[in-house]
């Protein structure tokens, strides 16, 4: 994705969406975080662990499917912020 906005050519418009792009990194990372996590609890059957596996579930389920959209929004290289009158990019 980095290589698609910078590709772009125009800094403002590699930074136009930048807090979808940081947004969808967050996820990301997040999303890598709970597998580890989950990865840990592998074997114990505690409230805790299950509590973590849970909330692992959680993320993966209803969080990490929004960054397809955030990503098919920078790969498109949306200039609706930069055609917006009075920005300030």
């Amino acid at each position: 994705m980095t290589a698609t906005l910078w590709g772009a050519g125009d800094p403002a418009v590699t930074l136009a969406n930048a807090h979808v792009y940081l947004e969808a990194a967050g996820h990301l990372v997040v999303a890598w975080l709970w597998l580890e996590q989950a990865l840990a609890c592998e074997g114990s059957t505690s409230d805790f662990h299950e509590g973590k596996r849970a909330a692992a579930r959680y993320f993966w389920r209803w969080e990490l499917p929004r960054t397809g959209a955030q990503f098919d929004l920078l790969e498109s290289l949306d200039r609706t912020v930069l055609d917006t009158p009075g920005h300030v990019l």
